[in-house]
């Protein structure tokens, strides 16, 4: 007789990519145990809002953060998500009946934890705590998940301080998707091939965010006007409008929304862009430098901090910090060495440490 096994919730959303990305990484891990299903339980509406936010009205979410990362701001934050999200989530929950839920997006927390209490039976609900240096408070608000899963030391520590029990808390590192993780070594001159590019030329990836929502034109231009030859892999992802004003241009090399973008990355000897945390973790698991050149402040800040403190690559915000950091890097490729063995070693602990994760959830399954 075949036993059916467990069905896992993962509950996010599409407000950037990062959110999605870490719950198809935690998918990829636990599809092989269990029935693993990923959903957005939030309208269109807040995607469309936050797409337009980030590209247009990026002081608004600086704002937004500053004002709502304290325990009240955020509790009144969690109130309104939850009338909004209750029903919803609700719904989720009894059209696909759940062992075990998870939730990767702080807004989502505390309402997901409200509908869990209202369910017919409530099951373990475990919180993938996100970016890398420090967490807004939002994901503090709820402090009786199940389990916390943290994805740094930075955050671990955070969160211990923030009240969260000791035994409801894990140092898991921060989950990858598969092809981060089995990206091919002689990947370079094959991609680079379909792209037209040279693979002897210095070659960097520059994303600005999976909705194209930072303002990377600078960092184009700066690198354009270089002396040394270079090309660019730009990653525009659905932002068609600034894959119109780069198509045709030489040394650009512009690729649309794909879901397998790590031969890409891993075919650039850099990566640069905007400092999300998912975006910072796929590069250091392909061994590559990162490059800070833009970032949603509040929200992310503590990752550039993060880079610095790990020496993981370069933070340069301004035009002139850019030129200096790509002209020194192409004229002494010794620099990029110089990264590689930090680089290594935070990877090598990430991949021990993502190794906690199954175990964690067979424990709260079997419990």
């Amino acid at each position: 007789m075949t036993v059916s096994k467990p069905t896992i919730l993962i509950l996010t959303t599409h407000t950037g990519g990062g959110h999605l990305n870490l719950a198809q990484s935690l998918k990829g891990m636990l599809d092989s145990h269990y029935n693993v299903a990923i959903v957005n339980p939030q309208s269109e509406a807040v995607d469309r809002r936050y797409t337009s936010a980030s590209r247009h009205f990026v002081k608004l979410l600086e704002w937004q953060y500053t004002l709502t990362d304290n325990t009240l701001g955020s509790y009144c934050m969690q109130q309104v998500v939850t009338l909004l999200d209750h029903g919803r989530i609700l719904n989720v929950i009894q059209h696909i009946q759940p062992q075990l839920m998870i939730t990767t997006h702080a807004l989502l927390s505390y309402a997901a934890a409200r509908a869990n209490e209202k369910s017919r039976k409530r099951v373990p609900l475990v919180f993938q705590l996100t970016d890398l240096g420090r967490l807004h408070m939002t994901w503090f608000i709820e402090k009786h998940a199940d389990a916390y899963l943290a994805p740094t030391n930075e955050i671990f520590v955070q969160a211990l301080k923030q009240g969260i029990a000791r035994d409801r808390l894990h140092l898991t590192g921060r989950p990858v998707r598969h092809q981060f993780l089995n990206a091919p070594a002689n990947v370079k001159k094959k991609t680079l091939a379909i792209l037209g590019f040279d693979p002897a030329i210095f070659t960097i990836f520059l994303q600005g965010g999976a909705k194209g929502s930072a303002e990377i034109d600078r960092t184009i231009k700066t690198l354009l006007n270089m002396d040394k030859p270079v090309q660019i892999i730009l990653a525009v992802g659905n932002n068609e409008a600034m894959a119109s004003r780069y198509v045709g241009i030489k040394k650009v090399g512009v690729l649309p929304f794909t879901e397998t973008i790590a031969p890409y990355m891993a075919s650039a000897d850099v990566i640069a862009g905007k400092a999300g945390a998912s975006f910072i973790s796929e590069s250091f698991m392909l061994e590559k430098p990162f490059i800070a050149t833009a970032y949603i402040p509040g929200q992310e800040t503590p990752n550039l901090q993060f880079i610095k403190r790990h020496n993981l690559g370069w933070v340069c915000l301004k035009s002139s910090a850019q030129k200096e950091v790509f002209a020194s890097i192409t004229n002494n490729p010794g620099l990029i060495t110089e990264k590689e063995s930090s680089i290594c070693a935070f990877k090598t602990w990430n991949v021990r440490a993502n190794q906690h994760i199954v175990p964690i959830i067979d424990q709260l399954l079997s419990s």
